[in-house]
């Protein structure tokens, strides 16, 4: 009976759910619509024109297809913009229960500044998708103050900086792509190759409400798509610099850092037909030639720079042809190569001319794009596209002269020699095909996009010390690289050894994915969609066999609701929820048992007599016999090796919701309000199980320097809360006193308090897995308010935006920041204190406004303000066994009730070097903040159909100072003795000049 009932109660409901929607079906039915496409001359699909009807707005897609439903029966007129073309103008019937078709065939405009921002589209809200994002065209991009990185166009974007978007973290965290082909390096995350600015037609950075269709990113998605050719040949020719001559300067003497010296470019292209209507060509070519200066840290004059500087060379080409061979398809090809050396790189100031690096790198990038178009209906795009790149890092003397470093842990001056030389080869090729149908169902207004994407990429990395070791004396006095006989302190001479790194690994990302956006109601629309990704890393041992490391398959579902409120003055509410899976790369999975990917650096002394020649080496083989004879001495280790096995592998994903109110004030206004709230999940790391029981805390320990005097921080001795002892190296310890060779009765050989059975109880066993790690976290919360404005000469925005990011892990995988390496804080458990807080990347609050356009007598220009409050910043201290020692008071054996300071023995601590500790809760101060002012103008010179520009862009107009980075290691030694910690690592860029002039037709 109770069956029965709740059966009848069942089909009840489901009459009351049919009977409320027949209304709003019927009125669904009653109404009309229009579709149709945008074409060029030539009959190619033009992507992203705006097309308005009354107060509904459409975009075509890559087909040119476009559809706007839920119209009353009824004339209406129909606009249509596009960048570049003449706005163009139809007018139609829309009859009842049918959609018109209509097409537009676009005439282009010069190519002109002017004539670019008077064919600007206005603004408007999509009513269609819940996305929300920012989309620079040629036209805005031509007048925002020159960038030579294209990633600082990122900036624009509300919440958003050039190397994290959104929260995410850092630069590995985003998606990028170029003219529709992946272009994220396989091994580290990010960009592989970036076009230059001027080369762009449009760039878009998504990610916030993103479809199923766009892929995966726990950042930003990137989308650039570069100039095409046309049926007119058009071209541009324009060259700048930039001297330090013209410009200010933000390099403080004392400080560390960096500028521009210099800067030459000279940037070009050309497009056209070659067979009108059907074959069309595009080339691009840029030359830089740029210098810097750097702070003198090792010259005798204070303030100075030093007398090599690092300096670059870079060529980059691109080359584009589209071929329409029928009314229905569109084929698009390009081949982008960019070759770059560099000399000194890597320089700080602390390092001679020949202890850096000379770099060389070449890349090549292809693509090739099939569309089919059957009718505004149905359309499908394929492509195929994928990246090679070499790039080697080589030493000035050659690999078999070793490096002269000296032992401290921070800006430690080298000579000599590179230390380690470099090569690497990234690569990647993907597939990508999406097919896309419009039509009615039930009544309903639907359209899906069906695809699939395929990519492999390979990562090869290789670091090799130079000469297999590196001498690291100690800062003495009378210490001169030259002479080794000044080199000892102690008798003894330090020695590196090891941190060679291998990696041989290849991944793939897969999915298939389906996207709907449904017309529930004239005013209503759901759109669902689901996303199956796949995902491997696999790695080829030292010895060449290669296996399977990861592995993970995982659904990703998009869920979005589009409301067109007219009843409340024409608002869009939108809201998204959605998971968005992090790509592949090698990093996420190097540290699998097998991959021999790293190996430990070792500290060693030299006891022999003082080397008679600066050059002089000694083999591993050689070391260890001497060590037999006493003549060398094993002092610690720089653990980075450590590799597990895989379990309960997932990919990391962010789970994302964002909800946001938009209105257009007339045509050409509109505000928006969003929130945005992201979670990472499944975050990946190697981990220790038995992290617990591996370490022995003790608490209150004071830090001192290598001459015994106390480290102050804050005006203060420095005490640790707590500070975790490797049981291994308490054990190490125990045995060297059972055997007789540790007897210095003023030092502790275990944490105070420890009793024999307690001793003997000590193990250590670690168990390392590559894992996710339920205890890692990062939130983030964004609330964001925008304006935009778009009118024929002019355009306009402003944001202003709230964001909180917090957590205990800053990265995808890896090494946490304010760490140089290593397994990360899931292994070393001193990384694990006061790891929890606000991390830094990230403003409190963000303030930006940005205005272009045409000016009276031929001038034309635009500005870009913007304000941020200061990021994070957590003092920390790195432990090292040689050049910190640690004590902790314990009662006194002579004086009853008094308290003596005992150090701990310096073994205690042989692996734990490297290790870093927060001394403070994680984001306890913050920088000042910083505001920056960048001003573009030019004045164009007409002659026929070529314009000749003269071109001022200046930058940090108001000449801000800010500081960017500190010091933030609390025991960094500052020359011979003293501290270094907070000394000014880097400020904002200075008051630049750039002058330039170009040419188009």
């Amino acid at each position: 009976m109770v069956v029965e009932r709740t059966d009848l109660a069942v089909r009840g409901s489901r009459a009351i759910i049919l009977l409320a929607l027949l209304p709003a079906v019927t009125q669904a039915q009653a109404r009309g619509g229009v579709e149709g496409r945008v074409i060029d001359a030539a009959g190619r699909p033009l992507a992203y024109a705006e097309v308005s009807v009354v107060r509904a707005r459409a975009t075509s897609d890559a087909d040119g297809a476009w559809r706007i439903a839920h119209l009353e029966p009824g004339r209406y007129r129909i606009s249509v913009r596009r960048l570049g073309y003449r706005p163009s103008e139809q007018e139609v019937q829309v009859e009842s229960g049918r959609t018109a078709q209509v097409s537009f065939v676009l005439e282009l405009v010069p190519f002109t500044l002017d004539s670019l921002v008077v064919s600007a589209p206005p603004s408007s809200i999509s009513t269609t998708d819940a996305e929300l994002g920012t989309k620079l065209t040629v036209s805005e991009i031509s007048l925002l103050p020159s960038t030579f990185d294209l990633r600082q166009l990122i900036a624009i974007t509300p919440g958003a900086r050039p190397d994290q978007i959104w929260g995410g973290a850092s630069d590995q965290a985003n998606s990028y792509s170029l003219d529709g082909t992946a272009i994220n390096h396989p091994g580290l995350g990010g960009a592989m190759l970036l076009p230059s600015p001027s080369w762009i037609e449009t760039l878009e950075v998504r990610g916030l409400g993103a479809g199923a269709d766009v892929g995966s990113a726990q950042g930003g998605l990137v989308e650039v798509v570069t100039l095409a050719g046309r049926n007119v040949l058009e071209g541009a020719l324009r060259t700048s610099f930039e001297t330090e001559r013209l410009n200010g300067s933000n390099l403080i003497p004392g400080e560390i850092g960096s500028e521009l010296a210099s800067r030459r470019e000279l940037d070009g292209h050309v497009r056209g037909p070659l067979v009108r209507d059907r074959l069309h060509f595009a080339l691009f070519g840029h030359v830089i030639r740029q210098g810097q200066q750097v702070l003198d840290h090792l010259g005798a004059t204070p303030g100075g720079f030093v007398a090599q500087p690092p300096s670059f060379e870079e060529t980059r080409g691109l080359a584009k042809l589209s071929w329409k061979p029928s009314g229905r398809d569109l084929v698009e090809g390009s081949l982008m190569g960019r070759h770059q050396t560099g000399d000194r790189v890597g320089e700080t100031g602390y390092e001679a001319a020949d202890a850096t690096d000379r770099l060389r790198q070449w890349n090549l990038t292809a693509s090739l794009t099939w569309q089919r178009s059957w009718s505004p209906r149905s359309a499908l795009t394929v492509r195929l596209g994928g990246f090679v790149a070499r790039e080697w890092h080589d030493p000035y003397n050659g690999p078999s002269a070793p490096s002269i470093e000296l032992l401290t842990e921070v800006n430690p001056p080298r000579y000599q020699n590179a230390i380690f030389r470099s090569a690497a080869a990234p690569s990647s090729v993907g597939l990508t095909a999406t097919w896309t149908g419009r039509g009615r169902l039930a009544g309903l207004e639907h359209e899906v996009k069906l695809g699939g994407e395929y990519t492999l990429g390979g990562w090869y990395y290789e670091r090799r010390r130079n000469a297999g070791m590196t001498w690291r004396p100690l800062r003495v006095v009378g210490f001169d690289p030259a002479i080794p006989s000044t080199w000892a302190y102690l008798d003894a001479i330090p020695t590196g050894w090891g941190g060679d790194v291998l990696i041989d690994s290849d991944v793939k990302n897969a999915a298939l994915f389906v996207q709907e956006q449904i017309g529930i109601l004239p005013w209503l629309r759901f759109n669902p969609g689901l996303r199956y990704g796949w995902w491997t890393g696999d790695l080829t041992t030292p010895g060449g066999q290669p296996f399977t490391a990861v592995r993970d398959a995982a659904l990703e579902p998009r869920i979005g609701v589009v409301a067109e409120l007219n009843a409340l003055g024409g608002l869009v509410v939108k809201a998204h929820w959605g998971r968005y899976h992090q790509p592949m790369f090698a990093a996420l999975f190097d540290r699998v048992v097998g991959a021999g990917a790293y190996s430990n650096e070792e500290i060693w002394s030299y006891l022999g007599a003082a080397p008679g020649s600066p050059t002089q080496t000694f083999t591993p083989g050689q070391r260890d016999s001497l060590a037999g004879l006493g003549m060398f001495r094993f002092d610690e280790t720089v653990q980075v090796d450590q590799a597990g096995r895989v379990e309960q592998y997932r990919q990391p994903y962010m789970e994302q919701t964002v909800l946001s109110v938009e209105r257009a004030l007339g045509s050409r206004w509109k505000v928006g309000v969003a929130y945005i709230h992201r979670r990472n999940r499944d975050m990946v790391a190697l981990v220790d199980r038995n992290i617990a029981s591996n370490y022995t805390v003790v608490e209150n320990v004071m830090v001192l320097d290598r001459f015994g005097r106390q480290v102050e921080f804050g005006g203060q001795p420095l005490v640790l809360e707590r500070l975790a002892i490797s049981n291994e190296d308490i054990l190490y310890v125990q045995d060297l006193l059972r055997r007789g060779e540790l007897t210095d009765p003023n030092v502790l050989y275990a944490p105070p308090g420890m009793t024999p059975a307690e001793l003997a109880a000590l193990r250590y066993d670690p168990d390392f897995v590559l894992t996710k790690i339920p205890e890692a976290t990062r939130r983030f919360g964004h609330l964001q308010l925008r304006v935009d404005a778009r009118y024929r000469t002019w355009w306009a925005g402003a944001s202003a935006t709230l964001s909180t990011l917090q957590g205990n892990y800053n990265v995808v995988t890896g090494p946490d920041d304010y760490t140089a390496g290593g397994p990360g804080p899931w292994v070393r458990l001193n990384e694990q204190y006061n790891f929890f807080g606000a991390l830094n990347n990230q403003s409190r609050f963000d303030g930006k406004v940005y205005l272009g356009g045409l000016l009276p007598g031929r001038f034309r220009g635009g500005v870009f303000f913007s304000y941020a409050s200061g990021d994070r910043v957590t003092p920390t201290m790195p432990i090292s066994g040689l050049l910190t020692e640690f004590a902790v008071p314990v009662p006194s054996l002579s004086t009853p009730g008094a308290l003596d300071t005992l150090l701990f023995q310096r073994l205690l601590f042989r692996s734990e070097s490297g290790h870093r500790i927060f001394i403070q809760p994680r984001g306890s101060y913050r920088y000042e903040g910083r505001a920056s002012l960048d001003v573009h103008l030019e004045r164009s010179f007409p002659r026929g159909r070529t314009e000749i520009v003269l071109v001022v862009d200046g930058f940090n107009v108001l000449g801000d100072q800010s500081v960017t980075g500190i010091q933030t290691e609390v025991n960094a030694i500052a020359g011979f003795i003293g501290s270094d910690y907070g000394r000014v690592r880097s400020r904002v860029p200075p008051r630049t000049l750039r002058l330039g002039a170009g040419v188009r037709f």
